[in-house]
């Protein structure tokens, strides 16, 4: 199996720095590029033109060949593939070949989405949940963070929406099944990349809470209202004022109840 991160900065598993130099900046940004997009062919002229713009065509030609073979070898070095079969290249276009040894963070996140956000009855299922749970804690960081570029940044946008949304509906299944410590650290885990996301942080003051640390829910809002205030001279919205007063003034079973209907109020 051979994992390649492209959420945070882009990394192969197992690919020693010697390979991974030898790749070059233009060789690394074509392997993203093309790790990016799976399946779908690119034309060798769009390739160049993207990764060595400065190169007259005849040189740029050159490169991309010689990058072409260097990612080749590396894909070549997994003892499930074929580098030829893999990476292929037919006619005027360059495709790199989906495969079950093949482990894109990007591709299963999308994979992840596309079944929690498009097939809500299968989240019902505590594997699937455990499934999408996993992918979603592989979340390093902004795609190719650090890397910029027109195609980089859509696509940067694009993944952590999608990581966002897909992470807040996890987190409110995993606490609709009473997983409240699985949906405390998801939770926390998204906030990592996004800290001002208040109906995240609603639903995590929500399940701490539920799970009997109510002191630890009006001790996290305290400090991300101060940093709130500090960084972007805002205050929390009034939902979740009103929310952290429910929490403060819990006295019975009725509340907690109250509090737990909240994870699947979609207004929340």
């Amino acid at each position: 199996m051979l994992s390649v991160g492209l959420l945070g900065v882009f990394r192969i598993a197992t690919v020693d720095d010697r390979t991974w130099s030898a790749l070059g900046p233009s060789g690394r940004g074509l392997a993203s590029f093309l790790f990016t997009y799976p399946g779908r062919p690119h034309r060798r002229e769009r390739l160049a033109d993207l990764f060595w713009p400065d190169l007259d065509a005849e040189r740029a030609r050159r490169a991309l060949n010689s990058a072409t073979w260097r990612l080749r070898k590396l894909l070549a070095g997994q003892p499930e593939c074929s580098g030829s079969e893999s990476l292929r290249t037919i006619g005027s276009e360059t495709v790199l070949v989906p495969a079950r040894w093949l482990d894109i963070d990007a591709a299963a996140l999308q994979d992840a989405a596309t079944v929690a956000l498009g097939q809500p009855a299968a989240l019902e299922d505590p594997r699937t949940l455990d499934r999408i749970a996993a992918v979603l804690h592989r979340y390093e960081g902004p795609f190719l963070d650090g890397d910029d570029g027109d195609w980089i940044l859509e696509e940067r946008e694009r993944l952590h929406s999608l990581f966002l949304r897909t992470a807040t509906l996890i987190v409110r299944h995993l606490g609709a099944a009473e997983r409240y410590h699985d949906a405390v650290n998801l939770a926390r885990r998204a906030l990592r990349f996004d800290p001002y996301r208040e109906e995240l942080v609603r639903n995590l003051l929500i399940l701490l809470a539920l799970d009997e640390r109510r002191c630890e829910a009006i001790q996290y809002f305290q400090n991300w209202s101060r940093a709130l205030k500090a960084e972007l001279d805002i205050a929390p919205l009034p939902a979740t004022r009103k929310l952290l007063d429910e929490i403060k003034g819990l006295d019975s079973a009725e509340g907690l109840v109250a509090l737990r209907s909240r994870l699947v109020d979609k207004r929340l």
